[in-house]
């Protein structure tokens, strides 16, 4: 190596530091990407309702403060449907503000100073902004606005400053499909362009807040890019570059580009692309013209430099996928064959204004862009062609429901009918279709499964499929053996596992002719239980029934007698068929007690007859007895001589009363004899000796609670 290769070489290298030193000279967590808010100061108050203004004071970072993590897949303001992060591949963004109102105000502000040799310095910061649109006078408008203070100076930098207030003309903004006139800007880079200011302390300030009556709610949010350098980016090119892409400031209404003595225009975009890339040293000029109200109009000057590194960038033509699926620009396949140490970023147009909301997962076909930077600032961007082929169409119709043990084959063409045809069909477990369903033909439990639909051009659908398969009740049945009837609806004759189901009855298997009286089965035979549950399954089981005819048999209805009468049960049975009976006779109507002779009734009551058959069944019948007790008339002569003609006082029907009294008493008064019961006439004696003859009298009371009888009886000789 000559001398002269050498110090080109040094140069180079020096240059490659410079540069190098320049990009990375940004203020620590600037960008937020410590996850806090370090270095940060936050401020919180309110919006004056006289004049609109804006008063704030020091704070710690409360709720209306929110520090947001890049998430996969990234959360979407629920207004503008944007993600909540900025695209700009860094790890953190902040939230100012809330979607609540009350006047409320908030700021954050970053005070630093700008390297000694940093004469050229810019700062590019992303924003995104949703304000609500009353009907307000302008300096009451919820707003959003970005500021730059000189320290030194104690003034702000004005063509630093930008302030976005509610309104349905602003630039960039769009109407919300939600809320009531809520208009929002998603995420758009801003260059602040501070030149001259080397060795100087700014404060970036960004102030969000509501309307100043309060009724209405205004909010940003905010990242800071991690790499300041001079405010005309990509000046720097790298071996192996086909293209160097000057990059100016974000946020102006025009450019104009120009060569070094302003004799030509070479573009009016905020990027010059120039390929291949012009010699070293080359001097470009850049008029940039604000909007009205937003900075200053000014020209900047960039020299396009070369670095020793080599620099590939490489994209794939296009990336074809189908329309139920999305695109991964951030796949490694995407840039494959580019040079390592590359860091990405994604847009919607060449101009690099519009991000790619979400890179990771772009669903919309379009061209693309892909702008990749290296370590030295050289950088490249390239477009991709995103193509989305048809999706197969899928009909899934769920088969009709099922009894168990009944099975449901989901291949059948019934499930899928109205689909594309020719597609191939795979079945699965979940919805993701990574757990294969291994008996499709042959489903035997509900649940959701997955049919997956490919088409011949490799693109594929899932859609759920239902099955449902109700399980059969379990019956039960006992077969019966009764007298008389059978009553199949009683309780224990029929049992199911389950609950809430539906019974029949029926006189045959095929479930066709009705059991009428399901609940008087007079009929020896086969029948038949049904049981329904509320899942449409229905089970049948069979009841053997054996019905033995009961003895039948009446007691006819005696006409009353008097005693000494008596009367005859058995004389009094009826028999009605030619079932062989045994008769029994019973004192009540649980038939425990007996009749001694039911032959000779003799007393007044309620008596029972129990006819039973050899097959044990059994009859019971009663009737009534009325027994009228018999006249007492007392004799009113005896002569107690002893020669065996009326020697007695004998009254025969008293054995019908055992409990009655007898007393006689002569004419005096004096009581002469008394008995209880009257089983021993009396034999006209007193104290062993025959009364003499006279006129006595008796006084006969039959029963406690009845009148006694009385009269005379006279002893004769």
């Amino acid at each position: 190596m000559n001398r002269g290769q050498w110090l080109q070489g040094m140069l180079l290298a020096a240059l490659l530091f410079i540069l190098t030193a320049a990009r990375a000279q940004c203020p620590d967590n600037i960008g937020f990407e410590s996850g806090t808010f370090q270095n940060w100061d936050c401020y919180q108050g309110l919006v004056s309702k006289t004049d609109g203004s804006v008063s704030v004071s020091l704070t710690p970072p409360t709720n209306r403060f929110t520090m947001l993590q890049n998430t996969y897949p990234q959360a979407l303001d629920p207004y503008g449907n944007f993600p909540v992060n900025c695209p700009n591949g860094s790890n953190y963004s902040i939230k100012l503000g809330t979607n609540s109102t009350g006047g409320n105000a908030e700021r954050v502000s970053y005070t630093f100073t700008i390297p000694s040799n940093q004469n050229n310095y810019s700062i590019i910061y992303n924003y995104a902004v949703v304000l609500q649109n009353p009907t307000h006078s302008q300096w009451q408008q919820p707003g959003f606005t970005s500021q730059v203070f000189d320290v030194d100076l104690n003034q702000y930098i004005d063509c630093g400053a930008f302030n976005f207030v509610a309104s349905s003309n602003l630039p960039g903004f769009q109407l919300s499909s939600v809320g009531a006139s809520v208009y929002y800007k998603p995420w758009s880079p801003i260059t602040i362009k501070l030149v001259g200011y080397a060795g100087k302390t700014i404060r970036l300030e960004f102030t969000a807040h509501d309307c100043a009556p309060g009724g209405h709610f205004g909010y940003a949010y905010l990242d800071v890019n991690e790499n300041c350098s001079s405010p005309v980016s990509g000046n720097t090119y790298c071996n192996g570059s086909n293209s160097v892409n000057l990059t100016a400031p974000f946020g102006f209404s025009g450019y104009q580009w120009f060569n070094a003595d302003y004799s030509m225009v070479l573009g009016t975009s905020n990027i010059l692309s120039i390929s291949p890339p012009p010699p070293p040293n080359t001097l470009f000029h850049v008029v940039v013209s604000p909007y009205p109200g937003l900075g200053c109009l000014d020209t900047l000057n960039s020299t396009i430099q070369l670095s020793p590194d080599a620099f590939n960038f490489k994209v794939v033509d296009s990336l074809v996928a189908c329309l139920n699926d999305f695109v991964d620009l951030t796949a490694p396949n995407v840039s494959a064959g580019s040079s390592d140490s590359l860091s990405f970023s994604y847009f919607l147009d060449p101009s690099e204004l519009n991000y790619v909301p979400t890179p990771k997962q772009v669903s919309t076909a379009g061209i693309y862009y892909i702008k990749a930077v290296n370590n030295s600032g050289c950088n490249d961007i390239l477009p991709v062609n995103v193509v989305f082929k048809p999706a197969p169409t899928l009909v899934v119709i769920s088969p009709l429901p099922v009894c168990s043990p009944a099975i449901v084959d989901l291949t059948l063409p019934a499930v899928t009918v109205g689909s594309d045809p020719n597609l191939v069909y795979s079945y699965w477990k979940d919805a993701n279709a990574s757990v294969s369903l291994p008996n499709p033909q042959s489903i035997d439990s509900s649940g959701s499964y997955y049919i997956e639909a490919s088409s011949s051009l490799g693109c594929s659908l899932v859609k759920p499929v239902n099955v449902s398969i109700a399980s059969s009740p379990v019956l039960t049945t006992q077969n019966q053996v009764a007298c008389g009837l059978v009553d199949l609806t009683a309780m224990g004759v029929v049992t199911s596992s389950q609950l809430n189901i539906q019974l029949s009855f029926w006189q045959d298997a095929a479930a066709t002719i009705a059991l009428a009286a399901p609940n008087d089965v007079e009929v020896s035979g086969t029948y038949y239980a049904s049981a329904s549950n509320y899942g449409g399954c229905t089970v049948m089981a069979p009841i053997s029934v054996q019905v033995f005819p009961n003895p039948n048999f009446t007691l006819t209805q005696p006409l009353p007698i008097t005693l000494p009468s008596t009367i005859s049960l058995p004389s009094l049975i009826v028999s009605t068929s030619n079932t062989v009976a045994n008769y029994t006779y019973w004192q009540d109507s649980a038939a425990t007690i007996m009749i001694p002779n039911p032959n000779s009734i003799a007393v007044t009551g309620m008596y029972y007859v129990k006819a039973t058959t050899s097959n044990g069944c059994i009859i019971l019948d009663s009737t009534n007895i009325i027994v009228n007790e018999p006249p007492i008339v007392p004799p009113n002569i005896f002569s107690p001589n002893k020669d065996g003609i009326n020697d007695t006082w004998d009254i025969p029907l008293l054995r019908f009363f055992p409990e009655c009294t007898v007393d006689i008493y002569n004419r005096y008064g004096q009581a002469l004899f008394h008995s209880t019961g009257y089983q021993t006439a009396w034999d006209g004696r007193f104290n062993g000796k025959i009364l003499p003859i006279g006129t006595y009298y008796y006084l006969i009371k039959l029963k406690p609670a009845r009148s006694a009888l009385s009269g005379s009886i006279s002893i004769i000789q």
